[in-house]
């Protein structure tokens, strides 16, 4: 069992447009730090209006990708996070950063796990044929969205749904479901006992 006082100081990550980090932002999460895999993106933009120090680790800067996630981790790292949050981040990180921020790294993935995990879960979940797929924030650990999971939202699937107008409802429910998660760790710590998670 590993027991985590309630996080007061959060790093993002970001790939892409940065939503997630506007929802964590308007919410009043304190956000002390957003690190991005590419320069150029909205994300980042978002984080510069919003007064916040920020850094960008791109893989072809580093020789390997071993030596990318170490330069990852250590920018983290002197932020002095507590928790960090994996908002639309598309890199899958290594050994390195899981060995310094292990069971303090938060996800979300567009499905309810353990169904239809990878980079395609809304697809998947369509092709499939649910009926009802959703959201799910977890802890990264080393698999593809294995880790322990915090919180799930289900969404229904409506008849005629494409992947994209799914997407969008998906995204909406994400986004309170994450703010609601980390203020709950932020306000009252949690535990994790093997792949169960313990807020009090």
């Amino acid at each position: 069992m590993a027991a985590f006082p309630p996080p007061s100081r959060l790093v993002v990550l970001v790939s892409g447009s940065g939503t997630n980090l506007q929802a964590l932002l308007d919410a009043g999460a304190n956000v002390v730090a957003v690190g991005a895999d590419r320069e150029g993106i909205v994300g980042l933009e978002r984080a510069e209006r919003a007064g916040l120090p920020t850094f960008v680790a791109k893989l072809k800067d580093f020789g390997s990708r071993e030596e990318w996630d170490a330069g990852l981790a250590e920018a983290v790292a002197s932020f002095e996070p507590d928790l960090i949050v994996s908002a639309g981040f598309m890199k899958i990180v290594g050994k390195e950063f899981l060995a310094r921020f292990g069971g303090r790294f938060v996800n979300t993935h567009p499905a309810l796990l353990p169904s239809f995990p990878g980079a395609h879960g809304v697809r998947d979940a369509l092709a499939y044929g649910a009926k009802v797929t959703g959201c799910t924030v977890h802890f990264v650990d080393d698999g593809v969205d294995t880790g322990p999971i915090i919180a799930q939202s289900a969404v229904e699937v409506r008849p005629g749904d494409t992947e994209e107008a799914l997407h969008e409802r998906i995204k909406e429910v994400e986004r309170r479901l994450l703010v609601d998660v980390v203020g709950r760790l932020s306000r009252d710590g949690y535990r994790i006992e093997g792949r169960k998670v313990l807020l009090p």
